[in-house]
């Protein structure tokens, strides 16, 4: 099945953009609970934030190449000359 690179790339940086949103209100949010001196809820949203973080940077690896491809390709056979 063919992929739509530029398609698929749009949605993985949606995704990426949702994660990042959302990891700097559980900061905001961390800091607060920090403040308060609740640490079991300090832990459960740093727990949410790393898992924000580490699905964004998950999405990253899989952006796709939409530069432009070579049209020709030197011979690269261990016969050529």
């Amino acid at each position: 099945m063919a992929v739509n690179v530029t398609e698929k790339n749009k949605t993985l940086n949606e995704i990426i953009d949702w994660c990042e949103q959302l990891e700097v209100e559980g900061l905001r949010l961390a800091s607060d609970l920090l403040m308060q001196h609740d640490m079991a809820a300090y832990g459960v949203m740093q727990g949410q934030i790393n898992a924000y973080e580490k699905t964004a940077d998950h999405c990253r690896s899989l952006l796709g190449y939409t530069g432009s491809m070579p049209s020709e390709v030197p011979n690269q056979s261990e016969d050529a000359k």
